[in-house]
């Protein structure tokens, strides 16, 4: 959790949604102060309070680009499995990211803006004007290991279907297209 106390703006880093680019820049420029570590949120460091007129957001992004991601950052830890085999087994095993059939529920709750990873930097400065700061320029910290490839191409059978019904609300929700 980053928040910038003058301007009352707090950023919640949600994880694969370029969290790590917006607090390194946030931090750099603006001198965010790290609350607890990179993930908490608000309920979880119950000695720092954020107002109801803070500007509180956190990132979302495609339930398809975002499962490819997790797919290949546990691949590259030596676990990988087929994406068939993956999915269902991610999804139901590791509720730190997955619960209820969404896959940005901690941080959601408490945010009043919500960034898109495909266009966070437009939505960042957004959110950053509206607290009075001016927009930013966002680094390239983790590069993906799929080589800048999409996503599209790693679904084969009926994988892209499988995300598409089990992060249904979640992609309605957020108008997400495979």
């Amino acid at each position: 959790m980053y928040v910038i106390p003058d301007y009352k703006f707090c950023y919640l880093a949600a994880p694969r949604t370029g969290s790590k680019a917006v607090a390194k820049a946030l931090v750099e420029k603006y001198g965010a102060v790290c609350i607890g570590n990179h993930h908490t949120t608000p309920d979880e460091n119950l000695e720092y309070e954020l107002g109801s007129d803070w500007i509180i957001c956190s990132t979302v992004r495609n339930s398809w680009d975002t499962m490819i991601s997790w797919w290949f950052k546990i691949e590259r830890r030596g676990r990988m499995k087929p994406l068939s085999v993956f999915l269902p087994h991610f999804c139901q095993g590791w509720s730190d990211f997955v619960q209820r059939r969404q896959l940005w529920w901690k941080c959601l709750p408490y945010t009043n803006k919500t960034l898109r990873h495909h266009r966070l930097n437009v939505d960042l400065d957004q959110a950053l004007v509206a607290a009075g700061l001016p927009p930013i320029d966002l680094p390239v910290v983790t590069d993906s290991k799929r080589g800048g490839r999409p996503y599209q191409i790693f679904y084969k059978g009926d994988t892209a279907n499988w995300v598409a019904q089990y992060f249904k609300e979640e992609n309605e929700r957020y108008n997400f297209k495979f």
